[in-house]
């Protein structure tokens, strides 16, 4: 476990974000939610070709981690992508696999190896 306030220590949410994201159907969830403000899940579940209780239980792993927010009116529930925390994880990621603590674009060049050299 990180210490806290150590740029790992986030690294729980980012699991379980990463792992939400670590299947093709929910690829092709995100894929779809981000061509559209919200669908239906019957739509979600008729474009992934997959069963609503299926499908509904991909959206359950999509919400534990923070891609998706849902919303009930009626009988119907609404996905949403959820960017902003998606924005936020990845922030982390990029904090948490930057070198020395310094932003992407002052990292050094790397000198790639040149097959046939030594």
């Amino acid at each position: 476990m990180a210490l806290p306030g150590s740029i790992a220590a986030g690294a729980h949410d980012l699991s379980v974000h990463f792992e939400g994201l670590a299947n093709p159907t929910r690829l092709l969830v995100v894929e779809r939610l981000a061509l559209t403000p919200e669908m239906r899940v019957s739509e979600l579940a008729e474009f992934c070709q997959v069963s609503q209780p299926r499908m509904s239980w991909h959206l359950r792993i999509l919400r534990k981690a923070q891609v998706i927010r849902t919303r009930r009116e009626g009988r119907e529930v609404f996905c949403r992508l959820d960017r902003e925390a998606i924005a936020a994880h990845f922030r982390s990621f990029a904090r948490l696999v930057s070198f020395a603590g310094l932003p992407a674009a002052d990292l050094p060049n790397a000198n790639p190896i040149s097959e046939g050299t030594s």
